[in-house]
């Protein structure tokens, strides 16, 4: 049960370090073009909503991984 808890807090702590770096990462894209001018909180809605699916995805696909080698090395 402990291996489960310690998982669980890393991953917890990974995601919101998945988070930031991927917020800042898609910063970077100009999306400003897809929108009306002064659209500026619906830019700000799909920012977030996109890192936070994002991360959560690549988030997912790491823990994955970790568990899948868990099982094959226990």
């Amino acid at each position: 049960m402990a291996v489960q808890q310690l998982l669980d807090i890393f991953e917890v702590l990974f995601f919101f370090l998945i988070l930031a770096v991927t917020f800042k990462a898609f910063m970077r894209l100009d999306i400003t073009k897809h929108f009306q001018k002064g659209a500026i909180w619906q830019i700000q809605i799909v920012y977030i909503f996109t890192s936070i699916a994002l991360s959560y995805l690549v988030l997912k696909a790491f823990m994955n991984l970790i568990e899948l080698f868990q099982r094959l090395f226990n």
